[in-house]
């Protein structure tokens, strides 16, 4: 057997050792072989965007509570270590949407996730750039604000809770859903520890419960008690 099959010049063996004397075999090469590598190149890019976009996918549902699309807890605890890390004022603002169990008993579950997703985009258009909105638990929302001192923190405070009061909401029938709620507020300047930021909060959050619902309360207007 020579090594050379008469019908593919391309498999001619002898002529593999004289390739530089052999254009014809190299153009054939070539021939045969770029579109194969091209398709190559084009489904290695394909496969990689993919790959790409389905970590992206999974990372975004790492952070994200699927149902507001505000950040979720875990993700919170990033973003507050983060800010204590970076040694400036920040204040935390804890809110708990009031009666909440009362709508989802009186119009249904479904409603109920329908309001909580409203509620969540009216907090965010109230709130400024820098500012970070999560959900932290059922029908509490977590408001963490960089660069802020406690008047502010109240401030903005304030307007959220008047957007909730003023939002429209409907449900099937075309009736509309009050909403309100409470809001907490604490301030880095009163405690050196991330998570004590957030127990003042709730602390104020909780006399705000106790005192009425939809009111607007800091941690430094309670009484002086020692935070837990």
């Amino acid at each position: 057997m020579t090594g050379v099959i008469s019908y593919a010049p391309l498999f001619n063996f002898t002529a593999m050792r004289h390739a530089q004397t052999n254009p014809f075999w190299l153009g054939s090469m070539l021939f045969f072989i770029m579109p194969i590598l091209v398709a190559c190149f084009i489904l290695f890019e394909i496969l990689l965007t993919q790959w790409r976009q389905r970590e992206t996918y999974i990372q975004r549902l790492s952070q994200i509570d699927p149902l507001t699309n505000v950040l979720n807890r875990r993700s919170l605890n990033t973003h507050l270590e983060a800010l204590h890390e970076q040694q400036f004022d920040y204040a935390v603002i804890l809110l708990d949407i009031d009666h909440f169990k009362k709508i989802n008993d009186i119009y249904g579950h479904h409603q109920g996730d329908q309001v909580l997703i409203e509620i969540a985009q009216c907090l965010s258009e109230n709130l400024r750039n820098e500012d970070i909105i999560g959900r932290f638990g059922g029908e509490e929302f977590i408001l963490l604000l960089p660069h802020t001192d406690i008047i502010q923190a109240e401030k903005i405070a304030e307007r959220c809770r008047q957007a909730l009061q003023e939002l429209t909401i409907f449900n099937n029938q075309n009736i509309q859903i009050h909403v309100s709620a409470s809001f907490g507020i604490s301030s880095s300047a009163f405690a050196n520890d991330p998570y004590l930021v957030i127990r003042q909060a709730d602390q104020a959050l909780y006399a705000v419960k106790a005192s009425g619902r939809n009111q607007v309360r800091t941690f430094h207007q309670l009484p002086q008690i020692k935070s837990i």
